[in-house]
């Protein structure tokens, strides 16, 4: 998205106030807090869900998600991972190369802790809880990558940031742990696992199995530098086709935040005085041709975000975003942006029709046009989320995009220049057809 795509590029600067009507500082209408709704609530933040109507699948995947349940002397008990996020757990799961790089994962640090626990100092003179505290800070740092590989929205720089925190910049020593930086560096220097300290065979047993730990984190830090790029939904490169579950689950927080905005689209036009009843009657531009009313368009919005959006994903998959919810969701966004602005000088210009005469002034409030705008952002979002799922995709097709750097992989030996021949008499071409990469 550029800048002369988004409908905010044209507004005030935020120090503009809306001194005609009164600061916004709640909901409108005030809403008494009534039990059910403190009810759904306490859900909300302990689940870390959004909270629908109905949704029984939904709620049970999240409590499944928020809660592990444990055997423990003939007795059940439950833990409570907090979630910091809302997520509609009903849609999409860690799959693709996501889910193969968590399973290895889940496999290596397994290992790793064990390992790690394993060590004892080489050095005479190690302070014991220096040496435990670089054991426990290369503890932290696995076990932190483990949980994030295996969530399912996964934040590609808190990965970078654990890994550089393990390994250090430039950290790939392998086979060689006198070569090792970062928290595994610290560890190896507290402990004296080093060449020069071993003296017998189960010392150098212990160096050994550092080096082992050392050769797994590198390992699967090799396999996150291959996959990283194709992982996050977020972050797709143009031409590729992403990975359909973490594609779903981003498509899931993207409608969930584009329902919430609508809710806040709707509370802002309240607070300048614009009610429910008004929404009815006014109309908004089509940019296809015609009007409708806006409180029309925002109950549109706010259905295929909480409702029709996930059931075209669930019930149809792939077809079904490339298909409806793609189209919908692009005129969706096509209306939005239409929408009358508060500067009609802006790069499209004014709409036609009379509708800055139609529409009532607060709609063109500061307030009111940044949520609009706000709106606008998220269903371009969703559009960019949606547009490569659905998108036919073939090996064989060019790739704009260059290979991945081969910084993690072995570089191949240089083939030798052929000889040259003997002059023979020229041979007649044959034509063959090249096969894709």
């Amino acid at each position: 998205m550029t800048i002369n795509d988004d409908r905010g590029a044209t507004l005030p600067r935020a120090q503009d106030i809306d001194s005609a009507y009164p600061l916004s500082t709640g909901q409108y209408p005030p809403q008494a807090a009534a039990p059910g709704k403190l009810a759904e609530q306490t859900i909300s933040d302990m689940l870390g869900w959004k909270w629908r109507e109905g949704d029984t699948k939904g709620f049970v995947a999240a409590l499944t998600g928020s809660f592990e349940l444990k055997e423990v002397q003939g007795r059940t008990e439950a833990k409570w991972t907090p979630r910091g996020y809302a997520i509609q757990a009903d849609l999409g799961a860690v799959t693709g190369g996501q889910a193969s790089l968590a399973a290895r994962a889940r496999s290596t640090v397994k290992d790793a802790l064990a390992l790690l626990g394993s060590l004892r100092p080489l050095r005479t003179d190690v302070d014991p809880e220096n040496a435990e505290s670089y054991r426990a800070l290369v503890r932290h740092d696995l076990e932190q990558i483990q949980q994030e590989l295996a969530s399912p929205l996964i934040r590609v720089a808190r990965v970078d940031q654990l890994f550089l925190l393990l390994l250090g910049n430039g950290g790939l020593a392998v086979g060689g742990g006198d070569r090792t930086r970062g928290h595994l560096g610290q560890l190896q220097d507290e402990f004296g696992l080093v060449s020069g300290k071993v003296n017998t065979i189960e010392e150098e047993r212990i160096q050994t199995s550092f080096i082992t730990l050392v050769d797994w984190v590198v390992s699967l830090f090799r396999g996150w530098q291959d996959a990283r790029d194709k992982i996050d939904p977020f972050s797709q490169p143009a031409g590729g086709q992403p990975f359909f579950g973490p594609a779903v689950v981003a498509l899931s927080q993207l409608l969930s935040a584009t329902a919430s905005q609508v809710d806040e689209v709707v509370a802002m036009l309240r607070s300048v005085f614009v009610q429910q009843e008004d929404l009815e009657v006014l109309r908004v531009p089509d940019p296809d041709g015609g009007t409708m009313s806006l409180g029309g368009l925002l109950r549109w919005v706010r259905e295929f975000a909480t409702f029709e959006g996930g059931k075209l994903i669930e019930s149809a998959g792939k077809e079904g975003v490339g298909t409806s919810f793609i189209q919908i969701a692009r005129r969706l966004q096509r209306i939005v942006t239409n929408l009358p602005r508060q500067n009609t000088g802006g790069p499209n210009g004014d709409v036609p029709g009379n509708f800055r005469a139609s529409l009532p002034p607060g709609f063109f409030s500061s307030r009111v046009q940044r949520a609009i705008d706000e709106l606008d952002d998220h269903l371009q979002e969703v559009v960019r989320i949606a547009a490569p799922i659905g998108r036919g995709y073939s090996p064989s097709s060019s790739d704009p995009n260059p290979p991945a750097p081969p910084t993690p992989q072995l570089m191949p030996e240089p083939t030798p220049p052929t000889p040259p021949e003997a002059e023979e008499p020229p041979k007649p071409r044959t034509t063959r057809k090249r096969t894709g990469q």
